[in-house]
């Protein structure tokens, strides 16, 4: 943009802007965190619709619903007053988009963005940064845990007087539920983020975990889980600048401290965001993902001020770098796109770090006056700096190959309903067709012992890919997987992938074999199988060799034949979507 262009904008902007500062008063924020107080539900919602109401400049919709039977909203800025993606693109604009109160009890982005917004109507300085850039806003994402209002169920956090709850209207936590959806809220948000697809994703949060002198710790997509040549750019550019940026605004940052039950000198383990998570979630369309984590032991207002500060330093840098933001995204879509193989599982590196100096408080373990036992205690008279390593890099630990097509069984309507959420492109099979393909047989899987968000989800899933010749019925849906959902539709529709629908339960039933056999008749026809089938005795003799538990069961030798014999299900334990080259 030339000086000459920069006059005219800035002049048509101050014009609209004064306009807008005679036709609404400014909220005063700053008053009102500084006095410890959040804004509720209810009025954050009224402060924006009081504001589109007075300038073209932004709009507020309600877009799908939530478990409590209140519409989710979705603000939109734009100095154009474009208000869908499409005009967007068109003016080659980057699209931020916020996220707020997926805990209400961490309400710092909820008054921060409002804060933020009535900032960018009314000065045309901050209002020039959007030229290039659309803010796409969910006010409050969780409306039935902001309604709980509260000044106790955050133990311990400094502030603000009254609050909202971490749980939804069925007690789950939004942030587990990207992938899954088992709530209305997530149904609505999936639908919302695909049809933006933004560039640039914030969620809004507050941690605790440990005490140091940081108001603001951040959370990243995990730069080699995120992959496709946007690990180098969001490491070295993006992180780098942001770090910088912090900085000058008196808000030093640093990763997120997620260390629990140690203490932070010890080094700061990364976190691989699965697709449950929101940064997980975003990576999945190559959006580049940030948590923002402030401080919940630091006074309310540092904590507001620290989460403004961290979505302004964001507009400031795609300001300057809006290019290089949009053309390393395309090129991680492009080459996502071309893969043929995908990661879906991974683990830490622990030979691999970085080192960094931590601004933190000196501790000791003293007696607790409770137990009696060691506790940690740390000392915030006596501020440190250690040399700590950060280990933030990871390895796949599994890959699959990428077939052209996945077919899936529309009985399995749960999962059809998510592909749509999330604009995936299916076509229906026009009639009962025969189809060769590659399936699974499930090995073995773990489960977890207590319920975890509603499920007793599955890990450590091994398969094993066998040939398939399988009946599918009009009805039933092809999903190619040469489309912008490619890395969405491999990680949730293999078994192996840590978030995928077989770990949350989607497709348990085939897990339980529906018929059976009275050990009593059909002992004599075991008998005669072993004396007509030599490889099936073979494979019996050896079994028994493997496992000499088997050699006193009774019931698991004729179960071993049963499984092997005609009478055996074939689909028992074989997962029902089909892999076609």
């Amino acid at each position: 943009m030339n000086k000459f262009s920069a006059i005219i904008i800035a002049t048509f902007l101050t014009f609209n802007i004064l306009s807008a500062q005679e036709s609404f008063t400014p909220y005063p924020f700053k008053k009102e965190v500084e006095a410890n107080r959040s804004v509720t539900y209810a009025k954050a919602i009224e402060l924006y619709k009081a504001m589109a109401a007075k300038d073209k400049r932004i709009q507020v919709n309600e877009v799908g619903m939530t478990d409590v039977g209140i519409p989710l909203h979705e603000v939109i800025v734009d100095i154009n007053s474009d208000f869908n993606p499409g005009d967007a693109r068109r003016r080659k604009k980057n699209v931020l988009f916020i996220n707020n109160g997926i805990h209400p009890g961490e309400p710092d982005g909820i008054d921060a963005t409002l804060w933020l917004v009535q900032d960018i109507l009314t000065d045309p300085k901050k209002a020039a940064l959007l030229e290039r850039l659309v803010l796409v806003i969910i006010p409050v994402y969780n409306i039935d845990g902001a309604l709980v209002r509260n000044s106790s169920l955050r133990a311990s956090q400094n502030g603000p007087a009254e609050y909202g709850f971490r749980g939804n209207g069925q007690n789950l936590d939004l942030n587990r539920d990207f992938i899954k959806c088992d709530t209305k809220n997530a149904m609505s948000f999936s639908e919302l983020y695909t049809k933006w697809d933004p560039e640039i994703f914030i969620d809004n949060h507050v941690s605790n975990g440990a005490d140091y002198t940081y108001t603001m710790t951040m959370l990243a997509s995990h730069p080699d889980k995120l992959g496709y040549g946007q690990a180098a750019f969001l490491r070295t550019q993006m992180l780098t600048d942001l770090y910088k940026r912090m900085d000058i605004k008196s808000f030093p940052m640093c990763p997120y401290v997620n260390v629990w039950g140690t203490t932070p000198d010890k080094g700061l383990p990364g976190f691989i965001d699965s697709p449950r998570y929101a940064s997980g979630y975003g990576s999945l369309f190559q959006s580049f993902c940030f948590v923002p984590e402030t401080h919940m032991l630091k006074p309310y207002d540092q904590r507001v001020k620290a989460t403004y500060a961290f979505m302004m330093s964001m507009i400031e840098y795609n300001a300057e770098n809006y290019v290089s933001v949009k053309i390393e995204r395309a090129k991680a879509i492009r080459d996502m796109k071309a893969a043929q193989k995908m990661p879906v599982a991974w683990e830490m590196d622990k030979t691999k770090n970085d080192t960094f100096n931590f601004k933190g408080y000196d501790y000791a373990y003293v007696n607790s006056e409770v137990s009696g036992l060691p506790r940690l205690k740390y000392f915030r008279d006596k501020p440190v700096t250690w040399k700590v390593p950060y280990y933030g890099y990871a390895n796949a630990t599994t890959m699959v190959d990428v077939p052209t097509s996945y077919i899936l069984p529309q009985a399995y309507y749960k999962v059809v309903e998510r592909m749509k959420m999330n604009g995936v492109k299916m076509v229906k099979i026009g009639q009962d067709t025969v189809i060769k393909g590659q399936a699974y047989k499930i090995i073995k899987t773990e489960s977890i012992k207590n319920p975890y968000e509603s499920h007793f989800g599955h890990y450590n899933t091994q398969v094993e890919p066998i040939e398939v010749t399988k009946q599918f019925l009009k009805g039933d849906y092809i999903i190619p997987t040469d489309q912008r959902a490619k890395r969405y539709i491999v990680e949730t529709l293999e078994p192996q992938a840590t978030d995928s629908y077989f770990n949350w339960n989607f497709f348990d039933g085939i897990l339980n074999r529906k018929e059976g056999f009275s050990d009593y008749v059909f002992e004599d026809e075991a008998a005669e199988l072993l004396k007509k089938d030599p490889p099936l005795r073979t494979a019996l003799d050896k079994a028994i060799e493997a496992d000499p538990a088997l050699k006193t069961n009774a019931f698991g030798q004729l179960n071993f034949i049963y499984e092997r014999s005609k009478y055996g299900e074939p689909w028992a334990n074989v997962y029902p979507v089909v892999k076609v080259k």
